[in-house]
């Protein structure tokens, strides 16, 4: 619509630019409830089991001290395709199983917990740091 004789006319530009952030702001949101939603869970999920929140922390603890380890030999363990493809789903079934295991048999006493509390971060330091030493896409990114 041109303007005639002096009046103003309307352009759509300014009600398409607030929908088009009205419609982002949307889409910002929606993308990132889903992380927020998992996060509410597995904090009501570790505040309802207890056990489980500690050998979820020791396992993620134990992985970040092998991802340490492994790079002080000459190796970026990020870059690599083993840290992502096998030692964190490893450690993360490690955590869970053992937790699970300890419920189903039993074994919730201080003493029970206390033994896997040394075990299981010894087993994933193990097996983070043997799988990331044995990648060769991570030694030759470097």
């Amino acid at each position: 619509m041109a303007e005639e004789g002096g009046l103003p006319t309307t352009t759509a530009t300014s009600s398409t630019k607030r929908g088009y952030n009205l419609q982002e702001t949307v889409s910002v949101v929606v993308d990132n409830v889903w992380q927020y939603v998992h996060i509410g869970a597995a904090g009501f999920l570790f505040y309802e089991d207890n056990l489980l929140g500690l050998y979820s922390l020791l396992g993620f603890a134990a992985l970040c001290c092998g991802v340490m380890v492994a790079s002080t030999g000459g190796v970026i363990p990020t870059m690599g395709e083993e840290l992502w493809r096998i030692a964190i789903p490893a450690s993360a079934i490690l955590s869970v199983t053992t937790s699970l295991g300890c419920r189903v048999a039993g074994w919730t006493s201080a003493w029970v917990t206390c033994c896997f509390c040394v075990l299981l971060p010894m087993a994933i330091l193990a097996l983070t740091t043997v799988t990331i030493k044995n990648d060769k896409t991570a030694r030759l990114r470097l």
